[in-house]
């Protein structure tokens, strides 16, 4: 979801009650590049996949966040 209330868009978090939780899986960097806990900002173990609206979402959780905000 983007704001498009000025020239310079900026990305914000869907709303849990918009998104339904599909599956969660390790996340393993492969990449090189540290990637960050959405919650926390820890660093991140687990992937989760969420859709909404016939979208899919990757939102990266460390493994306490992603135990409290996974139902």
């Amino acid at each position: 979801m983007t704001s498009e209330n000025n020239s310079n868009p900026m990305i914000m978090s869907l709303p849990s009650s918009y998104k339904k939780f599909s599956s969660i899986r390790a996340y393993v960097d492969v990449s090189g590049k540290t990637k960050y806990c959405v919650s926390c900002s820890n660093t991140a173990t687990q992937e989760v996949i969420f859709t909404a609206d016939g979208a899919t979402i990757l939102e990266k959780y460390c493994d306490s966040c992603a135990k409290k905000n996974i139902p």
